[in-house]
């Protein structure tokens, strides 16, 4: 029997070089907040984090400043969280 090793990768949002706080959110839990928003408002907040595939977001970890996820209303669901976020916080 095999285990499967799983990768990540990382896509972050344009405020990461700006030395704020922010922590990493699960991929989906990202797409879902995005399709949660207003078209016009997921638009722009997609233009503020690095592409990827909705099919990979299973494998995708998402930084966040806090503002963004804030605007995401990410900051309201833990699960959201990475495991390694969580046990920081």
């Amino acid at each position: 029997m095999s285990m499967k090793k799983y990768e990540f990768r990382q896509r972050e949002c344009i405020h990461q070089d700006d030395n704020v706080e922010g922590a990493f959110y699960n991929g989906v839990f990202y797409i879902q907040a995005l399709q949660r928003l207003p078209v016009d408002a997921a638009v722009e907040m997609a233009r503020k984090v690095g592409s990827f595939f909705w099919a990979d977001a299973p494998n995708i970890l998402v930084w966040l400043c806090n503002d963004c996820a804030t605007e995401l209303r990410l900051t309201e669901t833990p699960r959201a969280m990475s495991q390694a976020a969580r046990r920081q916080a």
